[in-house]
């Protein structure tokens, strides 16, 4: 079982989920509009899978290492911090 940095279980995520990524104060709420896709490497499994910002519409591109899972990205499933600002 993969996990982002939050608590998101990467093979369990569905088109349609809203997520909260938070870094450095800023929260950025997103909806999840592509299921992820893996691909295998020489030393990894990444997965990927795009989302939209709820707030500007804009797209965005997650990835997560099944090795580097600490370094992706900081997402969670629910509002985990309090936050300055939204973008």
């Amino acid at each position: 079982m993969i996990r982002t940095k939050g608590d998101v279980v990467v093979d369990q995520i569905k088109i349609g989920d809203i997520h909260y990524e938070y870094e450095y104060g800023y929260l950025i709420k997103s909806e999840v509009v592509s299921l992820p896709q893996s691909v295998e490497r020489k030393d990894d499994v990444y997965w990927t899978w795009k989302a939209k910002n709820v707030l500007t519409g804009k797209g965005i591109t997650y990835g997560v290492s099944d090795k580097q899972a600490h370094y992706g990205p900081n997402i969670y499933t629910y509002p985990a911090y309090k936050h300055k600002y939204q973008v």
